[in-house]
């Protein structure tokens, strides 16, 4: 299945009654299994080391679109300096099919040029609310104040993002041909669905004869 288990000691509060395992992936993506009897919500959390830090030249935002645009709601998924965390939770009984919708985001984002424009534009009025408040004005002006040549000092949101990628640009299609560069050479080294199904393994009792019929577990024996 391509998993690892390492025995590592995870340590925790006496109080705590959950249970905890670490596996590693082929890949060495690293996984943290949690369970919790007492609770009738489950919850499952991508965090992709990839942030604003990593903005390219022309493209600032970039992180920080890809948050909003790939789960479509600003409150499942949060961009910060160095990482991207992408996240949701549902009912128990419906966890498996919702971690199967979850993984199509990384497997086949849509990223289609009207979905593309809208949550460029929910950007751009992400930050002018933004303009009104005190707290990300003394941010921004410590961020233009900082060394020029360190990315703390890039504009991580907002409208220079915006107006590199209006319609009848060519920046439309360089944004896609950044975010494939970016996300699936620097990080994900594998194609995402090689590194959901040993995670479905884990997590659900799924038989492996009927599993590895199907073409996309079938990669995993390479």
């Amino acid at each position: 299945m391509g998993v690892g288990r390492e025995d590592v000691e995870i340590l925790k509060p006496r109080i705590d009654k959950r249970e905890y395992r670490r596996i590693v992936i082929r890949n060495s993506l690293q996984v943290l299994l949690i369970s919790n009897l007492d609770t009738d919500k489950c919850a499952a959390s991508m965090n992709v080391s990839v942030g604003s830090f990593c903005d390219p030249d022309g493209l600032e935002g970039l992180a920080h679109f890809l948050g909003i645009a790939y789960l479509f709601h600003p409150t499942n998924a949060f961009t910060a300096s160095e990482m991207t965390n992408y996240f949701f939770d549902v009912n128990t009984d419906c966890f498996e099919e919702a971690l199967d919708r979850f993984a199509q985001f990384f497997i086949k984002p849509l990223m289609s040029a009207n979905a593309t424009m809208r949550e460029i534009k929910a950007v751009g009025s992400e930050n002018q609310k933004n303009l009104l408040s005190d707290a990300w004005r003394m941010n921004q002006l410590q961020k233009h104040l900082s060394l020029e040549s360190h990315p703390y000092h890039k504009f991580s949101i907002g409208t220079k993002f915006f107006v590199v990628c209006e319609p009848g640009t060519q920046h439309m299609e360089a944004l896609l041909k950044v975010v494939y560069e970016l996300y699936t050479g620097y990080v994900l080294k594998n194609p995402f669905y090689e590194m959901e199904m040993p995670i479905r393994f884990e997590l659900f009792d799924i038989n492996l004869t009927q599993a590895v019929q199907k073409d996309r577990v079938a990669l995993l024996g390479r």
